[in-house]
């Protein structure tokens, strides 16, 4: 079974930059669930 991409909006990502940006990246992705590579991309 093929699995959806999920599409985020600008303001979410931008959300997500300015977070990681306050208390690190693999933390942020952590909480969101997902990797710490989708943040740097």
């Amino acid at each position: 079974m093929k699995q959806t991409r999920t599409c985020y909006s600008h303001a979410y990502k931008d959300e997500a930059l300015a977070l990681a940006e306050r208390i690190g990246v693999s933390k942020v992705a952590g909480q969101l669930g997902f990797h710490a590579s989708q943040l740097y991309g």
